[in-house]
């Protein structure tokens, strides 16, 4: 579904980052929710983020790999626990599909 256009300035203070997933495992008691810690390098470290992404993804897939991160996500709790950011996916055919990002590049390397 397109969505309405957006102002520069207003994308413009999403912060995209690259971070590598330090920690993942499943949140007890939910079917849908892995728990993250990410390092978004220098800026803002080690994060806890809550994804919903267990369906597709296990825990051990994600360990010591670099995504895409919305690094300045207001925190949010779910299920109790703390979330300070968001994994960027794509949703292909109702599935959530992680980009991967070159073990070369930096955590924190901002996407511009």
């Amino acid at each position: 579904m397109k969505k309405d256009e957006l102002i520069l300035a207003d994308f413009q203070k999403t912060d995209l980052r690259v971070g590598k997933v330090v920690e993942a495992e499943a949140v007890e008691g939910s079917k849908n929710l892995l728990r993250l810690k990410v390092n978004l390098g220098y800026d803002y470290g080690v994060r806890q983020i809550i994804s919903g992404i267990a369906r597709w993804y296990k825990p051990e897939e994600l360990r010591d790999k670099k995504f895409i991160f919305v690094a300045n996500l207001e925190g949010k709790k779910l299920m109790g626990e703390e979330s300070k950011g968001m994994i960027v996916c794509a949703d292909y055919d109702h599935t959530a599909v992680l980009v991967p990002v070159d073990d070369n590049i930096p955590e924190g390397t901002i996407l511009r």
